[in-house]
């Protein structure tokens, strides 16, 4: 059957078209060519100023490349911000080249070989009304049925879990995502400048069945850091703008970890994320911060926080350094009149050998050279700021609870004890009430307070500790050593000053303690007021004097402390001591003087006098000490024979005193045995 002359003639045409077609197809795919495509922006930036609700500019050029990945060159492209919003640029980028795969271009799928983007820099701003620009009104293109919306009285729908931590689709696929010179900008209604920061580069993908990861590198204040993102769901990111995410950042030896759901329009009012900081050594965070932080090792602090408006929440929060752990709970609420800050806080061990700071302490480096020392006006500015945060008006802005307890403290092998603390601040005073240990052989108790109001000050304290083995805590400074015994104290002062400073000077009350010493050697105190002759003669050292016990009982009294009793008993001599301590006028004057327990011949036995202000004290022979000494030196024969007649012998062990009670019974001023 022949074919008619026309219909051949349109079949060649056809034919020459369709391979026309598929030639510049291959021509295009295989061959780069440049189309300057910049006099076509405008419908673009119309485009996408109404996808994104907001001004869309591209200010210099856009540029296709043929290739089987056609490349696209975008350069200058502003993103302004939306209604409700200060005029500006939410966004501007330098730069961005695209390289797509052709195939899935045809079926209507965006899937990126590469996209490379320089010089991005991002403003983010919250008005007074606490909207935010960082949010697209995406939703506007998402057909009803499949929006995440709430219907009015539901709950609102959470992000999705972390469980489904993948790409849902691929209609957008990035293969290899690559940022560089990055800046981003923070600031609310109430700042009068932004917060900044930077990226160096920003490495990622966002690929079919897997989260989209990103890895940020950079330096921060002179410290290196690296950050991995991960958000679970792109597309519910990009059409919902919320989503799971993870965030782990390395910098100066620390790494953080943070995940939880996210809404970018809530983000500010209401936010959820678990939080991780672990370490090898707290102070390699010391540069970064610009702080000197103790050298604790093998740390780690986890914990969910929960951002609401006017709420903080800290739950699940644990610590642990080395063996020693801490966990508890934590919330702050500013929706009434003042904040309100409770802390409860258990601790089920604690090893202070995990404390052990070395030579730390927060004045350790000071500057050595001149020019290294703090300006003397930002040093009285920085303790004006101190003393403003205990002003009257700031503490009474707040009120605060926090329980504390402790199970276990050990003490390399020994173990402590264990207690509890309770402290508040409410309308305006600081209280301790109580404070209570179980301590090695006894008890602590303390409880304090502190009103600093101008107007009414007052400060009370009181503390007892009853039967504490201090031989404990000598070992853990000097393992070796085998002195020990038993402290005891009864403290009960009140003061009507509202500054530390003058807390004394304002105060009564009393001040006891006793000790009961094991193995603490008198050493030279015995050459004070025995045989000096035979004690300088002898070269045995069986017979050396020990410590018995140290009484003091202490009156305070109009800025005056003033003791009933001062003296330290040891096996051979008591030494008594009286005077007093002016805190109006900063001075100690005490004097001492030893008496052998059993009269001794040739025996020195001079009076001492501590004197001076608090900053300049001088130890040195009372007046007249020497003369009289002297005189009972040489006479000593004939007055130490008599003595040994007729005089009572002071018990060796001090038994007649080392049981003296302390505390408000009993307070008589009667001088014991060896004391005038």
């Amino acid at each position: 059957m022949k074919t008619s002359k026309g219909f051949r003639w349109f079949l060649n045409i056809a034919g020459g078209l369709i391979a026309f077609i598929l030639l510049g197809a291959v021509l295009l795919a295989f061959v780069k060519i440049s189309f300057d495509l910049s006099k076509y922006k405008g419908p673009v930036e119309s485009a996408a100023s109404f996808a994104l609700g907001r001004n869309v500019n591209v200010g210099e050029k856009i540029i296709l490349t043929t290739s089987i990945r056609p490349v696209f060159l975008m350069e200058g492209l502003r993103i302004g911000n939306p209604e409700g919003f200060r005029k500006g640029d939410f966004m501007r980028m330098k730069s961005a080249r695209l390289k797509v795969f052709l195939l899935p271009l045809l079926q209507g799928k965006i899937h990126v070989a590469e996209m490379n983007v320089k010089g991005l820099s991002i403003n983010l701003f919250e008005n007074k009304q606490g909207a935010v620009n960082w949010v697209f009104p995406a939703e506007r293109n998402v057909p009803a049925e499949t929006r995440n919306e709430s219907k009015p009285g539901s709950p609102s729908k959470q992000p999705q879990n972390k469980s489904n931590f993948k790409l849902a689709g691929d209609s957008l696929v990035v293969s290899k995502l690559f940022l560089e010179d990055i800046s981003v900008n923070y600031q609310d209604s109430k700042m009068t400048s932004p917060a900044q920061f930077r990226v160096d580069e920003c490495d990622g993908a966002m690929k079919a069945g897997q989260p989209f990861d990103l890895t940020i590198k950079g330096q921060l204040l002179g410290e290196s850091y690296v950050t991995t993102v991960n958000i679970a769901s792109l597309e519910e990111f990009i059409l919902n703008n919320r989503s799971w995410l993870t965030i782990k950042i390395q910098i100066a030896g620390t790494n953080f970890d943070l995940s939880g759901g996210i809404e970018l329009e809530k983000v500010l009012r209401n936010l959820q994320l678990k939080v991780s900081v672990s370490g090898d050594n707290l102070d390699s965070l010391n540069q970064l911060l610009k702080v000197d932080l103790p050298p604790l090792k093998a740390y780690s602090a986890t914990g969910t926080i929960l951002l609401q408006k006017d709420r903080a929440d800290l739950t699940d929060f644990a610590v642990q350094v080395g063996k020693s752990r801490f966990h508890g709970k934590m919330n702050i609420d500013k929706s009434g009149s003042r904040a309100m800050i409770n802390i409860d806080m258990k601790a089920p061990l604690i090893q202070l050998d995990n404390f052990d700071m070395d030579e730390w302490s927060p004045e350790k480096n000071k500057p050595a050279r001149k020019e290294d020392l703090p300006d003397p006006d930002k040093r009285v500015a920085d303790i004006s700021q101190i003393r403003e945060l205990f002003s009257p008006d700031v503490l009474k802005k707040m009120n605060i609870k926090m329980d504390v307890t402790a199970d276990r403290v050990f003490s390399g092998k020994d173990e402590l004890g264990s207690g509890n603390l309770t402290f508040s601040l409410k309308d305006g005073q600081l209280l301790f009430d109580p404070v209570h240990l179980n301590i090695p052989g006894g008890e602590f108790f303390l409880t304090a307070s502190l009103r600093p109001d101008p107007s009414k000050p007052e400060a009370t304290l009181k503390a007892v500790i009853k039967n504490f083995d201090f031989g404990i805590w000598v070992r853990h400074i000097k393992p070796e050593s085998d002195m020990g015994g038993v402290i005891n104290l009864d403290l009960d002062l009140k003061s009507t000053a509202g500054r530390k400073e003058n807390l004394m000077k304002k105060g009564y009350g009393h001040f006891d303690y006793s000790g009961r010493l094991e193995n603490l050697k008198a050493g030279i105190v015995d050459l004070w007021a025995v045989n000096l002759i035979a004690a300088a003669l002898s070269k045995e050292k069986t017979n050396e004097s020990h410590i018995n016990c140290v009484i003091g009982r202490w009156n305070l009294k109009n800025g005056l402390l003033t003791p009933d009793i001062f003296l330290i008993d040891t096996t051979k001599i008591r030494i008594c001591g009286k005077g007093q301590i002016d805190f109006n006028k900063k001075y100690i004057d005490i004097k001492v003087a030893p008496t052998p327990k059993t009269p001794e011949y040739f025996s020195l036995a001079t009076p001492l006098q501590i004197q001076g202000s608090f900053t300049e004290l001088g130890v040195g022979i009372q007046s007249g000490g020497v003369f009289g000494t002297a005189v009972k030196f040489l006479v000593s024969p004939v007055t130490v024979s008599v003595g040994k007649m007729v005089s009572k012998k002071l018990p060796a062990d001090g038994s007649d005193v080392c049981a003296m009670p302390i505390g408000m019974d009993d307070r008589s001023a009667k001088s014991p045995g060896g004391c005038k």
